[in-house]
């Protein structure tokens, strides 16, 4: 058998793993991903900042990966799930089984006014642009201001590093957010949502609801309300989708992810399983599961030891994921939960910073995000 797996982050090394335990070397195993390195992304906030440095969070897929395990650097151009073919930009594979576990991408729902001022925070190299551009802005603008398209976890975190990095400079950044929505971070309790607004007020953080960007020159911008706020450094954190869609027949939701069954394969493609940000999982509640790096890595253990059970002739597992809960860091504050118990404050900040240790690869990264938690200013807001 030749199984693939498209994607190097979490879900991918975690299903390459498994599958090199579970099925016999006869069974050629590979993990296809367009580059050398996969990154920890959930400290994408962090680089742009420069809390911590590019080596910190990144790591090369080969030295992850076991050693029967085939990597193969090529971006992936296209996949036909009814031909069993992956089309990259070298060659064309055939494949017996498939993880899709490519992750996602910035959404940008039809905005396409001078993308080439609009900061994305999506990658790597994404965060490292932000941190070249702000780094000139700071520098050249007297009174700066950042409008961050979202009032999402990533925007807040983004918004609050730079404010931070902005601090530093001996500049005190104007933050505004833009989101469509009625509420900000409407998942949470109204108490959590309020500790969350509290927090961003303190920061005089403006926050506009029911808005969105209407118009951007390259500098300006126009909100839907006719507000116009100039020479702005603009991000775009509104939404991500997946990064490929294959061709067949499946059932996906709006933002890309393809629904799967609860053994993770597709329904029509019973040899295809999706895992992490390309798949649309459901919980015990029946509601979508969000993007998160524990479910990527639960789901792509599971999908590569369904395989496995299919290979061995044994049977599937249904997967049952477990929430291990969420940490929103706030410049100096934090707000989340972690096993059902609300977390806030400092405490917050540090299980942040080991939660992602853990899971960084390896034990010097660990180390980095320590000393990353210790360097949080202690000012009270």
């Amino acid at each position: 058998m030749k199984i693939f797996i498209v994607g190097g982050g979490f879900a991918g090394i975690k299903a390459a793993k498994q599958l090199s335990k579970k099925v016999s070397k006869e069974n050629e195993i590979y993990l296809i991903d367009k580059n050398e390195y996969t990154t920890m992304l959930p400290n994408l906030p962090e680089l742009t900042s420069g809390r911590l440095k590019e080596k910190d969070i990144t790591e090369k897929i080969s030295s992850l990966l076991p050693r029967r395990v085939k990597f193969l650097k090529e971006e992936i151009t296209n996949i036909n799930l009814d031909m069993n073919e992956i089309t990259t930009s070298k060659t064309k594979y055939t494949y017996d089984y498939l993880v899709m576990a490519a992750g996602s991408t910035t959404n940008l729902y039809g905005f396409n006014q001078h993308l080439e001022n609009v900061n994305l925070l999506d990658s790597l190299e994404a965060a490292n642009n932000v941190r070249e551009r702000f780094e000139g802005y700071i520098r050249k603008t007297e009174n700066p201001t950042l409008v961050v398209s979202g009032a999402g976890f990533t925007g807040i975190e983004l918004a609050c590093n730079l404010y931070d990095y902005a601090k530093k400079q001996g500049k005190k950044l104007n933050v505004v957010f833009v989101e469509l929505a009625k509420k900000v971070l409407p998942m949470l309790s109204e108490k959590s949502s309020s500790h969350v607004m509290g927090k961003l007020k303190k920061l005089d953080f403006k926050i506009y609801t029911e808005n969105q960007i209407a118009q951007f020159d390259g500098e300006n911008i126009t909100l839907k309300n006719d507000e116009i706020i100039k020479d702005v450094f603009f991000c775009w954190c509104s939404g991500v989708k997946s990064s490929l869609k294959p061709i067949g027949n499946y059932a996906s939701l709006p933002d890309g992810r393809i629904i799967v069954d609860e053994y993770l394969s597709i329904p029509n493609y019973k040899e295809v399983y999706a895992a992490g940000d390309a798949a649309a999982i459901k919980g015990k509640d029946g509601k979508f599961l969000r993007r998160a790096v524990t479910f990527a890595e639960m789901s792509g253990k599971h999908a590569g030891k369904n395989i496995a059970a299919a290979i061995n002739n044994g049977s599937k597992s249904k997967f049952n994921p477990i929430d291990l809960g969420w940490i929103i860091p706030l410049y100096i504050s934090s707000i989340g939960e972690a096993m059902g118990v609300e977390v806030r404050g400092r405490k917050g900040i540090f299980m942040h910073y080991i939660l992602c240790g853990i899971k960084n690869y390896s034990f010097k990264n660990f180390g980095r995000e320590l000393i990353a938690a210790f360097k949080y200013p202690f000012t009270k807001i």
